[in-house]
């Protein structure tokens, strides 16, 4: 009596032990992913460099000269500790794109960054103020 009740219940065994194997393949597939890039790590970067993208508006002559408040910024990243740990604020290129923008004027842009692979920015983007004085004769 106990062989033919087994019988019957060999589809849901089945059923119980792909869906088993299925949930045991994606928890070792994710932990192997984070072991290979290993633990997430945190820093600041103190004193990026900000360089300036492009041209402003021409006018006159086209003698313009910019101003930044800060000429460097901190920023937060993260990313595989093994990397975070070998980075440094050379590694980090910070740019603001002044493409456009017209001598006589006060801006505030975003400063945007380029990170090496597999870290990130964390946070807002720090602003600088942009001031674009218009220096033709």
């Amino acid at each position: 009596m106990w062989i033919s009740g087994f019988g019957r219940q060999k589809p849901l065994l089945k059923l119980f032990s792909l869906v088993l194997a299925i949930v045991l393949w994606v928890f070792i597939r994710a932990e192997v992913q984070r072991s290979s890039s290993g633990p997430t790590a945190y820093k600041e970067l103190k004193n990026v460099e900000v360089k300036l993208l492009g041209q402003p508006v021409p006018l006159g002559k086209n003698l313009y000269e910019v101003e930044l408040t800060n000429r460097t910024v901190n920023v937060r990243i993260r990313g595989p500790e093994k990397e975070i740990e070998r980075i440094t604020a050379s590694d980090v290129t910070a740019f603001v794109d002044i493409s456009g923008l017209q001598p006589g004027r006060t801006y505030s842009p975003p400063v945007r960054f380029i990170m090496p692979p597999n870290i990130e920015m964390i946070g807002a983007p720090p602003m600088v103020r942009v001031e674009i004085k218009d220096k033709s004769i």
